[in-house]
C-alpha cells in the first residue's frame, strides 16, 4: 500500500504528463514503489525478528547515546523500551561499583568480554556478560554491546571451583601426593613430593610421569594411560636418590582450570609395608607362642606323671639297695637308681621348658664369674675343634637360680659347638651390662624388654647356621636337628630365661653361623662367696601323713620312712586327710602334701588346714606345680617343698627342715618359715 511520499510522487506525476501518459506512468510508479514498500516491511519484520529472538540484549550508542535497543535487553532489566532510551542506561543497569569499569571500556575503546553486576529496576541484582565491539553506521562510528544474564553460569563455576577445591583438600588428606597430568605429562603437584620422590614440585612439572617408575612398572602405566582406563594401580617409584619407592596409585577423571586432566592420587606405601611385615611379625610371634605354650603344658602333664612313676621307683630301687646282700644285688639295685636318675634329669629339663618356677629362695648370680666357673668343664665339653672365646664385665650380677642359669649357658655352648659339625671353628662368649635394647628384641621370646637395667649374654659360633625353618622351631621340645637329641636341651633354655624374667633371641643364617642372645634383669646385689652345702640331716623319727594320690607313691614313702624308724600314715586323697587331722590334730609331726589330687588339691587342703588354726608343719610334693595351683598356695603356710622325684636323702632333710622351722615361730603366728615362691 502507497505512503505519503508514495502519494506525493504520484501527484507530480500527475502535474507533468497528459492524461494517457499520466495513466501508464502512475500504474508503473504504483507498482515499483509497492515493491520497495514491501521490501521495507520485510527488512523491519526481519530485525523485529532477530530482536525478538536474541538471548542476549543489544543496545547501539554512539558518543554515549542510545540509538537503539532490543526487547531482551528491556526484559533483562525489568523497564519498558522508553524508559531506557529516555533515561541513562548505565546507571539504570549497572550496579554503582562497575559504573567507572564500563566507562573506563567506552572511553578506551575496549572490544571484548567482561563481567559486570546489572541491576534491575526492583533493585535485585545478577551477574551479567557484557560483549563490546565497535562498528559504522553509515560513516558514523558506532558501539554495539551485547549482554547476557550469566548468573546461573557463574554459579556452575563457583560451585566447580568449590569442588575442586574440596577435591585438592581430601586429595592432600588422602594421599601423599597428588599429580594432575594430561597425556602422560605433569601440570601440576601438590603434595609431600620432597619426602616421597625427593623432587620439588616444579623440578616434577613439565616431565612425564613415566620418568620417575621403575622400569618394570612403566608398561602396565603406558597401557593404563593408552586405554584411559582408571582406577587403582601399584607403582614402584624411583627417588632422586635411586631408591625404588613403592607406591598406590589411584588415577581419576578431574579438571585443571576447567580443563579436563588426569589425577593420581600417590601413596607411599613403605610405611605400611613396614607395619604389615611388623603385623605378620607378632602374629608369628603370638601363634609360636602359642603353639610352644601348648606344648609346655603337654611336657607338664607328662612331666607330672612321668615324675609319679619316678617317684616309686627311684624310692623303691633305694630301699632294694639298702636291703641288698650281695655286691650284685647292689649293682642291679644302683642300674636301677642311675637310670632313675637319668630320666629325672630328663622330666626337670620338660619342667624346666614347661616354665616351672623353683619354690627355693633366689640369690646374686654373677653371670660373668659363673661363666668362668665353667671354664674347665666347657674345655672337658666341647669340640676339640672349636676355639672358644670368653669375654665378661663385672658387675653382671642378677637374682636366680645358679644350677638352672648355669644350665642355660651349658646348652648353649654345646649347641654352639655342635653346630661346628665336627669342623675347626670360633665358639664365643661375652657377657655384659647393658641399658638400652635395640629393635632386633621385638622378635625375642619370652619377657617383653625394654630399656632398663640388663645382662646380656652372648653365645656364637660359627657353624652351619639355620634358616628360617629351623630358626622358628628351635625351642621346641622334642625337635633336633641331630640323630640323637631328644629336642630338650633349648627348649629347658627357653623355659628358664622365662623363669628369671628374661627373653631369648635367636639369629641366623645359613652358612654364616648362629648367635643366641639372653637378657636376664640384672641386679645391684653383690654375689657372696657360694654357701657350704648342708650337712646330711640326722634322722629323728616322728609321726609323718602321707597325702598323695598315687599307691605306689604312698607305699614307696612308708617303707622308706618306716625303714628309718617313723611312723606313717597314709591318706589317699585331700578329703581323707582333713578328716584325719581332724580327728586327731595332735596325731602327726610332719604332713607330705602332694598338690595335683582329684577333688580336694593340696592348695585347697593347705589353706583349709590352716583355716582350721591347724599349725602342723606341712612340705609340699608335686612332680609339677601348675602355676595356677601355685597362686592359690597361701603364703607364709608351708615350710618346704620336695620335687619328685626324690631320695630318701631329700626326704628326711625336707622333713626336718620343716620341722626346724615350725619350732622357730610361736604359736598362733601365721608365717611358718615357707621358703620364698621366687
Amino acid at each position: 500500500m502507497p505512503g505519503p511520499h508514495h502519494q506525493e510522487w504520484l501527484a507530480r506525476v500527475d502535474e507533468a504528463l497528459s492524461l494517457e501518459d499520466r495513466t501508464k506512468a502512475r500504474t508503473i510508479l504504483e507498482a515499483l514503489l509497492g515493491e520497495v514498500g514491501d521490501e521495507q516491511l520485510r527488512l523491519r519484520e526481519r530485525a523485529e525478528l532477530l530482536s525478538l529472538a536474541s538471548f542476549e540484549g543489544l543496545l547501539i550508542h554512539a558518543d554515549g547515546k542510545i540509538i537503539e535497543i532490543n526487547d531482551r535487553l528491556c526484559e533483562m532489566h525489568g523497564y519498558r523500551r522508553e524508559e531506557l532510551l529516555e533515561g541513562d542506561i548505565i546507571r539504570m543497569c549497572v550496579a554503582p561499583e562497575d559504573i567507572p569499569g564500563v566507562l573506563a571500556h567506552m572511553r578506551d575503546g575496549f572490544q571484548g568480554e567482561y563481567i559486570v553486576t546489572g541491576v534491575r529496576k526492583d533493585g535485585s541484582r545478577f551477574r551479567s556478560e557484557v560483549l563490546s565491539k565497535q562498528g559504522l553506521l553509515g560513516a558514523r562510528p558506532i558501539r554495539i554491546g551485547a549482554i547476557r544474564d550469566v548468573t546461573e553460569r557463574e554459579r556452575t563455576n563457583a560451585l566447580l571451583r568449590e569442588s575442586e577445591a574440596r577435591f585438592r583438600e581430601l586429595a592432600d588428606a588422602a594421599f601423599d601426593l597428588t599429580l594432575f597430568s594430561r597425556d602422560g605429562v605433569i601440570l601440576e603437584v601438590r603434595g609431600a613430593s620432597e619426602r616421597v620422590l625427593g623432587h620439588s614440585a616444579a623440578e616434577l612439572v613439565g616431565h612425564e610421569v613415566f620418568e620417575f617408575m621403575a622400569p618394570s612398572a612403566v608398561p602396565a602405566a603406558r597401557q593404563m594411560l593408552s586405554e584411559k582406563r582408571l582406577g587403582f594401580i601399584d607403582v614402584t617409584a624411583i627417588d632422586a636418590a635411586g631408591n625404588l619407592v613403592p607406591t598406590l596409585a589411584v588415577v581419576v577423571a578431574g579438571t585443571l582450570n576447567g580443563q579436563p586432566v588426569r589425577v593420581a592420587g600417590v601413596r607411599d606405601m613403605r610405611a605400611a609395608q613396614r607395619l604389615e611385615a611388623e603385623r605378620r611379625g607378632l602374629e608369628q610371634q603370638v601363634q609360636r607362642a602359642q603353639r610352644l605354650e601348648s606344648l609346655g603344658v603337654l611336657a607338664g602333664g607328662i612331666a607330672h606323671d612321668f615324675n609319679n612313676l619316678l617317684a616309686g621307683m627311684l624310692g623303691n630301687a633305694e630301699l632294694m639297695f639298702e636291703r641288698a646282700k650281695t655286691t650284685e644285688d647292689k649293682e642291679i639295685a644302683g642300674a636301677v637308681i642311675t637310670a632313675a636318675q637319668r630320666a629325672a634329669a630328663l622330666t626337670r629339663q620338660m619342667l624346666a621348658y614347661a616354665g616351672r618356677r623353683g619354690l627355693g629362695p633366689r640369690q646374686p648370680v654373677d653371670i660373668g664369674q659363673l661363666v668362668r666357673e665353667l671354664r674347665t668343664l666347657l674345655d672337658a665339653t666341647l669340640s676339640k675343634k672349636a676355639q672358644l672365646e670368653v669375654v665378661v664385665d663385672e658387675a653382671s650380677t642378677v637374682l636366680g637360680d645358679p644350677v638352672t642359669l648355669g644350665q642355660v649357658v651349658m646348652n648353649l655352648l654345646t649347641n654352639a659347638s655342635d653346630a661346628l659339625g665336627g669342623r675347626p671353628g670360633r665358639v664365643s662368649v661375652r657377657v655384659r651390662r647393658v641399658t638400652e635394647v635395640d629393635s632386633r628384641w621385638d622378635q625375642a621370646q619370652g619377657a617383653i624388654v625394654g630399656p632398663g637395667q640388663w645382662v646380656l649374654i652372648e653365645v656364637e659360633d660359627s657353624g652351619a647356621g639355620m634358616d628360617d625353618s629351623t630358626r622358628g622351631r628351635v625351642f621346641e621340645p622334642f625337635f633336633s636337628t641331630k640323630e640323637r637329641g631328644h629336642g630338650l636341651g633349648l627348649a629347658a633354655c627357653l623355659g628358664i630365661v622365662q623363669s628369671h624374667g628374661g627373653a631369648v633371641l635367636v639369629e641366623s643364617e645359613l652358612e654364616r653361623g648362629s648367635r643366641f642372645s639372653v637378657l636376664l634383669p640384672a641386679s645391684d646385689v653383690a654375689a657372696g662367696a657360694p654357701e657350704a652345702g648342708a650337712p646330711r640331716a640326722a634322722t629323728n623319727p616322728c609321726r609323718v601323713l602321707i597325702v598323695d594320690d598315687e599307691a605306689i607313691v604312698r607305699n614307696q614313702l612308708r617303707r622308706s620312712l618306716e625303714l628309718r624308724g617313723y611312723t606313717v600314715v597314709e591318706a589317699s586323697g585331700g578329703s581323707t586327710a582333713l578328716e584325719l587331722l581332724a580327728a586327731r590334730p595332735e596325731a602327726f609331726d610332719v604332713v607330705i602334701l602332694d598338690m595335683t589330687m582329684p577333688q580336694v588339691d593340696g592348695a585347697e587342703v593347705l589353706r583349709r588346714l590352716r583355716a582350721a588354726g591347724s599349725l602342723v608343719p606341712v612340705v609340699i610334693s608335686s612332680g609339677y606345680l601348675d602355676v595356677s595351683v601355685e597362686r592359690r598356695l597361701p603364703r607364709g603356710e608351708f615350710q618346704s617343698f620336695l620335687a619328685k622325684p626324690y631320695g630318701a636323702t631329700e626326704l628326711v632333710t625336707a622333713i626336718e627342715r620343716a620341722r626346724t622351722a615350725s619350732r622357730h615361730t610361736g604359736p598362733g603366728e601365721p608365717n611358718l618359715g615357707e621358703p620364698n615362691l621366687g
